[in-house]
């Protein structure tokens, strides 16, 4: 029999699993009508939920932006943020760049360490370097599944990820969003990942 435990327990792993599919939704590829409507949805729905001043101020805020663009400005914006190589905007999306000064770097041989201590390895269809955020957001997915079927070592390499790599970052890339010309609606996805990384950080002070 399950207890109250048991389902409140399951119910956060459901809550966490699908915050973390809708931030690496944000970063996967460039948006289509299809997922700029889901995020809409996802965020009118948001804006009447409390979790904390900062986060619900970073909901509001991002709602607000969703509500004011239209597909093809967020387009844009990818493509300068993101995708083009000559663009004066540009905003590279992995960690050692934020830690270390430069792709590549230090960093990636330790968040490497990381994931072979976890036991996982990189899909090969991916052209990314390991410790790009949409593939470290993969691997704190993962991390939570594995400690959702009970996996004694992942709560700890949840907590390593997050303080040594993702929350950093998340901040780097936040301060770098904040002086980016180009960046309007990324910047509230970048506060938006921010805080809810700190979310989870908090999560796992606590248990």
């Amino acid at each position: 029999m399950n207890t109250a435990t048991d389902i409140t327990d399951r119910d956060l792993f459901l809550v966490r699993l699908r915050f973390l599919d809708l931030l690496k939704s944000f970063f996967q590829d460039e948006p289509d009508a299809e997922r700029m409507s889901r995020w809409r949805g996802i965020f009118s729905a948001l804006t009447g939920e409390h979790i904390n001043q900062r986060f619900d101020t970073v909901i509001r805020q991002l709602g607000e932006i969703l509500n004011n663009k239209n597909l093809q400005d967020i387009k844009d914006e990818h493509y300068e943020l993101f995708s083009n190589p000559y663009s004066n905007d540009l905003m590279p999306l992995t960690a050692s760049y934020y830690l270390d000064g430069r792709s590549y770097g230090p960093s990636l041989v330790d968040y490497r360490e990381l994931l072979k201590n976890a036991q996982l390895i990189k899909d090969g269809s991916s052209a990314d370097p390991e410790d790009s955020l949409l593939l470290m957001l993969d691997t704190l997915v993962t991390l939570i599944e594995e400690e959702k079927q009970g996996a004694e070592h992942a709560r700890h390499l949840q907590d390593q990820l997050l303080r040594q790599f993702l929350i950093p970052t998340a901040a780097q890339l936040a301060a770098a969003a904040e002086v980016n010309r180009e960046a309007d609606f990324y910047k509230g996805c970048i506060n938006f990942l921010n805080e809810y990384l700190l979310l989870e950080q908090g999560l796992m002070d606590t248990r």
